[in-house]
């Protein structure tokens, strides 16, 4: 089975939660990958006879509750990879009828601008150079503590910095493609109000163990734990921060 190592700052939560992103399609695609840390964290080593980047992510159409379409600004997401599904709901409430406290986009953002990050990516990236592509555009979702919103740190939501400037932000699609992806079966714990917790996981774990060791790694499983807090930008915008180590177990 081919080994795949793609460096990481395991400090950056866009980082880490790309990394879960990339395991939940590799398993996707073809059943039996494994994955972990090492170097502290540095290093996300995972096992796939999937190709690594995915190919053929596409969006499928509208979602409804009830009968009734979604809000576009909330509306959940079915991302096709191949010919598998993998719905996208984590921005809303357990009921699915309200927002998450990890929703991290507002003003006319938007779930299905996904697709625009997607016609963006370069799938000939290799593996080892995934966290660094980027191109210069509008749609991010916050979760990458690399793309600093400099609009909204001066009182400006992206759209309006957009109009003032007529510049685009350098954004980092993988990470924010993926990212997105991993916050689906990888949830951070809530430590306290805008403050989560991750873990890094130091050992190669299928998938359905990785996601309960990133939560709450048990004894006797190298783990690095890291905690970040979700900055309020205004405007219903929020921006993933840097992480924190917290303890090595």
């Amino acid at each position: 089975m081919p080994e795949y190592r793609i460096p990481l700052d395991p400090r950056n939560p866009g980082h880490f939660f790309a990394c879960c992103g990339l395991f939940e399609l590799a398993e996707l695609a073809v059943p039996g990958a494994t994955a972990g840390f090492e170097n502290g964290g540095s290093a996300f080593v995972l096992l796939t006879d999937a190709p690594i980047p995915p190919r053929k992510l596409t969006l499928g159409p509208g979602s409804s509750l009830d009968g009734k379409p979604y809000d576009d600004k909330l509306e959940p997401l079915d991302l096709t990879i191949g010919e598998h599904v993998l719905t996208l709901n984590w921005w809303l409430n357990k009921t699915l009828t309200h927002k998450s406290e990890l929703k991290s986009w507002g003003g006319n953002q938007k779930p299905r601008d996904i697709d625009k990050l997607i016609a963006l990516l370069d799938f000939d990236t290799s593996p080892e150079s995934l966290f660094e592509f980027s191109r210069y555009t509008t749609s991010r979702f916050g979760v990458d503590a690399r793309s600093a919103w400099d609009a909204i740190d001066l009182g400006y939501s992206p759209n309006d910095a957009q109009r003032k400037t007529d510049k685009q932000a350098r954004t980092f699609g993988w990470v924010e493609v993926l990212a997105v992806v991993g916050l689906q079966g990888f949830r951070p714990v809530k430590v306290r109000r805008g403050s989560y917790r991750y873990a890094l996981w130091a050992a190669p774990l299928p998938l359905a163990v990785a996601r309960a060791a990133a939560a709450a790694p048990w004894p006797g499983l190298p783990a690095h734990s890291f905690e970040f807090q979700i900055a309020i930008r205004g405007q219903g915008y929020k921006t993933f921060l840097f992480a924190e180590g917290v303890t090595d177990v």
